[in-house]
């Protein structure tokens, strides 16, 4: 049976990346999510799914770099 594998990780955005039309994430370290399934052999060679990472951004660093209040929402970048 399948299972889903996540744990926190320390990425590194090595370019400012436009969230939204006007809201840029500035280059720097960010706290995120590497998520994953493992699967069970199947003779293929693949044992897991490719990695997801994703930054969970709260309502103050979205604050602190320029987003107004009403863009304000649990937002999540995934890479």
């Amino acid at each position: 049976m399948p299972q889903v594998h996540s744990r926190t990780v320390m990425l590194e955005a090595t370019r400012a990346v436009e969230l939204r039309a006007g809201l840029i994430l500035p280059p720097g370290f960010y706290i995120g999510t590497e998520t994953y399934t493992r699967l069970e052999p199947v003779g293929t060679g693949l044992d897991r799914t490719p990695s997801r990472f994703e930054i969970d951004l709260k309502a103050n660093q979205l604050a602190s770099i320029g987003a107004k209040s009403h863009q304000i929402s649990s937002q999540r970048k995934s890479m």
